[in-house]
């Protein structure tokens, strides 16, 4: 073998010792191997407390494992290496390490993928050849060597059997230590109570001082020994298992005793959880919703701000089936099919599925398809979608349906269907086949309205009979509540008589304009390529006429 550069070291970490050598030559890393030439132990227990080199026999103090656990044993090892430079390894492991839960055993799994020159050695010189490069690795993992490898020998020396009659042709475990297992009466765990949720939550809303995280510490028999030289006592296990994050101290607060470790949140909000922090926060921003998270808070009121950017056009921000709740949600991109969306603050920038839903108290849409309820909704482009709301604002429209009080919308093309109450103003009509109409009872909210003033004045009706008996002072009051909810009614029920329809450019084609009154006798006008005055109904002794058509009808 020709060994380029060749040097000695004495080193307690092999590998950051190789990457110094390698860099001062300015060479890889990977051009070197190494040889250990010798091994310095060094033992502190309970009656010394620093590490002292052990030269006494090392095998005899580490067969008597009680008295190792007793007297608190610790060790560290100092390696005497040559590192060289050699342009091919004899042999060359494909591998993988596994290690115990405590670090008190550790294996090696070799596969057959392996490069051992079997045909080339003798079973001694392969044996030698592989005690070496296992000890290498333990000693580049800072595992100790030559201590507690009894098994690994034995089962090395049962490998080489097995090169040699053929049989490497699938991964075999090897031990590389076998240490001093801990007796634990009770196993640490480390619970996320708030992934309990996450059955149906791709983020988790959690409640102001809800406990996120326990971890509840272990409780020991006896104490154990790990492979790298340390003893596994209750003070090296109690956090073993804990949280690896930064903890946000101004969103989780966390309560220790010397049983448990609870991380309890300080705010309502959403979990965060990544590769290093762990928090809480009112504002969430995700690429995508799916339909397996499906629903994600459960109310409106809740103070926090739900952010889906999907950059990828041609991919649903919110996908099918997803129901999404919360007080704000800003969604960057396109609405699937059958998903829900409730909040107060609306806003889509990009397109509702024709089978979507969404409900809010103030809606800002890009391109509606859907369906949607809503006390204000602004719409850039109303295709084909459907809209319930108070009042509604809309740039453009190429066809669907309105149902709201008041409608504004700067242009209409085709089949757009708007049913008002109060008034419909639009600046342009370009196209045809659209009907505005007046009517309150073609307006399911206003329907619900009157029923929910109808089923009050019953109940006030009740209580002002029993007042009339028990309590007359409160007669009045109940009187004058009956007839406020009554005047409310009659402003539903007469308002096509106060309603307004106003077309402020010409039509150019056949629309259809219609004012039903509270008999639902019609005043019906179809309207030609012209303009014309506003739209409302004018009312003398004898008719009800249709400004500026001569359409009327005799009052009853």
């Amino acid at each position: 073998m020709i060994c380029l550069l060749t040097k000695r070291f004495k080193t307690k970490n092999i590998n950051a010792t190789i990457k110094k050598f390698a860099l001062e030559n300015d060479c890889s890393p990977l051009e070197f191997t190494f040889n250990i030439n010798g091994v310095e132990t060094y033992l502190k227990n309970v009656s010394q407390k620093d590490f002292l080199l052990y030269t006494e026999d090392i095998f005899d103090y580490f067969n008597n494992h009680q008295k190792m656990i007793n007297e608190h044993v610790e060790i560290k090892q100092i390696f005497l290496i040559t590192i060289k430079q050699t342009p091919k390894n004899i042999i060359k492991l494909d591998y993988s390490i596994e290690f115990s839960p405590n670090k008190d055993s550790v294996h090696i799994v070799l596969y057959p993928e392996s490069q051992i020159p079997y045909k080339k050695y003798q079973p001694k010189e392969i044996y030698l050849l592989l005690l070496k490069e296992l000890n290498n690795i333990k000693a580049l993992n800072n595992i100790l060597i030559n201590i507690f490898d009894n098994e690994m020998k034995e089962k090395l020396k049962q490998f080489v059997k097995y090169i040699y009659a053929g049989k490497f042709i699938k991964k075999i475990k090897i031990p590389l230590y076998i240490g001093i297992e801990p007796d634990i009466t009770r196993e640490s765990r480390l619970l996320f109570r708030f992934l309990n949720k996450k059955s149906n939550h791709q983020v988790i809303e959690v409640a102001e001082d809800e406990i996120l995280v326990e971890f509840i510490k272990p409780l020991f028999g006896k104490n154990g020994f790990n492979a790298f030289g340390e003893i596994i006592d209750n003070f090296y296990l109690k956090n073993i298992d804990d949280l690896k994050y930064n903890v946000d101290e101004n969103s989780i607060k966390i309560i220790e005793n010397s049983d448990r470790k609870i991380y309890k949140s300080k705010l309502k909000g959403y979990v965060h959880l990544d590769d290093k922090n762990f928090y809480v926060d009112n504002k969430i921003e995700i690429e995508s919703l799916s339909r397996v998270q499906n629903r994600i808070a459960k109310d409106e009121s809740n103070n926090i701000e739900v952010i889906i950017s999907q950059h990828d056009t041609s991919l649903d921000s919110l996908g099918e089936g997803v129901e999404l709740t919360s007080e704000t949600i800003n969604i960057n991109g396109h609405v699937g099919a059958k998903s829900t969306l409730r909040a107060v603050n609306l806003t889509i920038d990009g397109a509702t599925h024709q089978d979507s839903y969404q409900e809010a108290k103030f809606a800002n849409i890009n391109r509606h398809k859907g369906k949607l309820r809503c006390h204000d909704a602004k719409i850039k482009l109303l295709e084909g979608g459907e809209v319930h709301a108070t009042n509604v604002d809309i740039q453009n429209s190429l066809s669907g349906t309105i149902y709201a009080e008041n409608v504004t919308i700067h242009q209409v093309k085709n089949n757009l269907k708007i049913y008002a109450s109060n008034s419909i103003t639009i600046d342009i009509v370009s196209g045809e086949d659209n009907l505005f109409k007046i009517n309150y009872k073609d307006i399911p909210t206003l329907i619900s309205k009157y029923n929910y003033l109808s089923q009050e004045i019953e109940d006030l009706k009740y209580k002002l009979e029993g007042a009339k008996k028990h309590s007359p002072l409160k007669v009045p009051a109940l009187k004058e509540k009956i007839d406020e909810l009554k005047v409310a009614q009659d402003k539903i029920t007469t308002s096509s008589m106060n309603a307004k329809i106003i077309i402020k450019n010409s039509f150019r084609g056949l629309n259809t304009i219609i004012f039903t009154l509270n008999n639902n006798e019609e005043l019906i006008f179809k309207t030609e390529a012209t303009t014309y005055e506003p739209f409302y109904i004018v009312e003398s002794q004898e008719y009800l006429t249709l400004h500026p058509t001569n359409k009327k009808i005799a009052k009853g």
